[in-house]
């Protein structure tokens, strides 16, 4: 497990910039353009406002998201909402953007989509709750064992303990995914990460990204 610990939140947000940067600038010598998928939530907007203002050619990245809310578009809990008004702007604006979520919120149109146009993301932003999910994938999920098995990229996840169903990344797409970088806050998050890391526990989802990918880039401040 690739641990580093800040301590402050604004520390935290420029070294998460700093390996972005470096990760995207890599990505681009080898490849004319790059997938990026990205969280959502509050937490990482500084990063994103940050990350608009990038020296990079936008115009050759593309984001997406690693799962969504399934609202509409521009209601306040939408992840697309959070990056059109947070990233994409400034120099970002020449980025290009893949929704997961169509106007009418039908359910199997929207994974058909996803899984037929999203393939082969270069670098994905994740978090982790308090429940050890990330993406999508909560252990209070009935959809919990296909997250973890499908070997599809998109799935629709229903929690029992947060609002709204989902789409989002499978464990399958996110193991897949060369860069992955988790952000996480505060010390519960840290115990809960720590004891993930042992072995794989269907009560911490996230344990089996990190038995799979444990070059993940973590980055947590208290």
């Amino acid at each position: 497990m690739k641990l580093q610990t800040f301590s402050s939140n604004s520390s935290q947000v420029e070294a998460i910039f700093d390996a972005l940067l470096s990760n995207i600038k890599e990505l681009l010598k080898n490849k004319q353009n790059i997938l990026i998928a990205i969280s959502g939530g509050r937490s990482p907007i500084p990063l994103l406002e940050k990350l608009s203002l990038a020296k990079l050619d936008f115009s050759k990245i593309t984001f997406t998201l690693v799962d969504e809310r399934i609202v509409a578009n521009d209601d306040k809990d939408s992840n697309e909402n959070l990056i059109k008004t947070y990233l994409l702007k400034n120099n970002a604006k020449h980025a290009k953007f893949i929704g997961l979520v169509n106007s009418d919120l039908n359910h199997n149109k929207m994974l058909t989509n996803a899984n037929n146009n999203i393939k082969n993301i270069d670098l994905a932003i994740l978090g982790m709750g308090e429940d050890g999910h990330t993406a999508s994938i909560f252990p209070c999920s009935k959809e919990l064992n296909q997250a973890l098995h499908d070997d599809s990229n998109y799935v629709i996840t229903n929690p029992e303990t947060a609002p709204h169903s989902r789409i989002s990344l499978t464990l399958n797409a996110l193991i897949n995914i060369p860069v992955l970088i988790l952000s996480i806050n505060g010390n519960i998050k840290l115990k809960i990460l720590n004891e993930a890391n042992k072995a794989d526990n269907l009560n911490y989802p996230i344990s089996y990204v990190l038995s799979r990918r444990p070059d993940t880039q973590i980055f947590w401040y208290e």
